[in-house]
């Protein structure tokens, strides 16, 4: 009897296992398949996207400056001329991984979709790579198939093409951080009269803070 017993239990442990190792080989299948789907919908992967105009000054004969033309106001700044304290503000806040990461935080996208799963709030997962995916190829509607277009992108495309340093000048360059401002020069001359570099602490978090919802805040 326990020989019988012994040999059942073996059989649906086989079964269990044989079972686990078929559903994993058809997700994986499934998950490339997607993946292929992903990439033939991308968008196409135009740089010229990514750039802005800046707003263009007309100075007078006394080099005094008289008007200033353009949709949006707009002054882009260097990685070099971003303070360190702003830097440090944003990665803290959106992206603590954003220099060791290859455009995709998979430990923290795992953590985000559990807690989703969970009923808890615990954001989007987003890198700053797809971020600027989002706001300059994709568009802000929330659907797997677009979270995935920025997964693709970030990895493939912009994480291959571009440095971390010239991602980030992209991810503060080109937002709209509110009072008709464009990226962080502007909006540091906006709310501070002063220039991005010249930034304090305290300054540089409410300017980091604006980029998820200038317009409430």
């Amino acid at each position: 009897d326990n020989t019988a017993k012994n040999s059942k239990l073996r059989r649906i442990i086989k079964a269990i296992v044989l079972f686990g190792i078929i559903f994993c080989i058809i997700g994986i299948i499934l998950m490339v398949i997607f993946f292929i789907y992903i990439a033939a919908k991308a968008p196409e992967f135009d740089i010229q996207k990514l750039e802005r105009n800046e707003t263009t000054l007309i100075y007078d004969n006394k080099n005094e400056l008289k008007a200033t033309l353009g949709e949006e106001k707009r002054e882009k700044v260097t990685y070099d001329e971003i303070p360190e304290v702003l830097i440090n503000a944003i990665i803290a806040t959106e992206d603590s991984r954003f220099f060791q990461h290859n455009g995709f935080d998979a430990p923290r996208f795992i953590k985000a979709a559990i807690g989703q799963l969970l009923g808890h709030d615990s954001g989007g997962a987003s890198t700053l790579t797809m971020q600027v995916s989002k706001n300059n190829f994709t568009n802000t509607n929330v659907s797997i198939t677009r979270k995935f277009t920025d997964i693709y992108l970030s990895i493939f495309k912009l994480e291959k093409t571009f440095s971390k340093q010239q991602i980030i000048e992209y991810y503060v360059n080109n937002p709209y951080l509110g009072n008709y401002s464009y990226g962080i020069e502007q909006a540091s001359l906006s709310y501070f009269d002063k220039h991005a570099y010249e930034l304090n602490l305290s300054e540089a978090s409410l300017i980091a803070g604006l980029f998820q919802a200038p317009g409430d805040y």
